[in-house]
């Protein structure tokens, strides 16, 4: 139950905050060509990277510290967007730099996160636990993102995003008890 529980919480935070990255953009004060320039590019290479740095770094960390790490940079990816909200004003360099980090966050967030679902995969029925743990991870982005519209127009965009990284706690407290930082006898990687 633990496991599942993690595997729901994991990225919640994260996936609320960017629900309605197009909105919050525009409301900051930037043009639809802006958005399309600075955050597709910025956001593109630096997920990519994330990915393949993700990969790279669990074989030296091992899948545990990796994502307790990662899950800190996505957490502080969310608190860049507050920075972001709270400046409230279209600074092109800040939003390019703060969308390069959290997609570099969810690049190696995601490389942890998959290597933890398939570790927690019983071989004899990895296909189908796998895609059960990966529907659970995706509940939050397609249920509990449906109220972030709401949420925002009740306390604002820089409150809404507190919010947002007070929510990717729980799932960074769980850690405690599902991948323990210096468990590394559960690593695949590690061995």
């Amino acid at each position: 139950l633990l496991v599942l529980l993690f595997i729901f919480l994991y990225k919640l935070g994260d996936s609320m905050a960017t629900a309605l990255a197009t909105p919050f953009y525009l409301d900051m004060g930037f043009t639809k060509s802006e958005i399309g320039l600075i955050a597709k590019n910025a956001g593109l290479w630096a997920s990519v990277a994330g990915g393949m740095l993700g990969g790279l770094w669990m074989l030296r960390l091992g899948i545990n510290r990796g994502l307790w790490l990662f899950g800190v940079v996505q957490l502080v990816s969310i608190l860049g967007f507050a920075w972001l909200a709270y400046e409230n004003r279209p600074d092109k360099l800040l939003l390019a730099g703060v969308i390069a980090f959290e997609a570099l966050g969810v690049g190696l967030g995601t490389a942890a996160f998959i290597a933890f679902i398939a570790r927690a995969t019983d071989p004899r029925y990895t296909a189908t636990q796998f895609a059960l743990f990966t529907s659970l991870a995706a509940v939050p982005r397609t249920v509990v993102n449906a109220s972030t519209g709401w949420v925002v127009e009740q306390t604002g965009w820089f409150t809404f995003l507190l919010i947002c990284a007070v929510l990717a706690l729980p799932g960074m407290a769980l850690l405690i008890r599902v991948a323990p930082w210096g468990d590394r006898a559960g690593d695949k990687t590690a061995q």
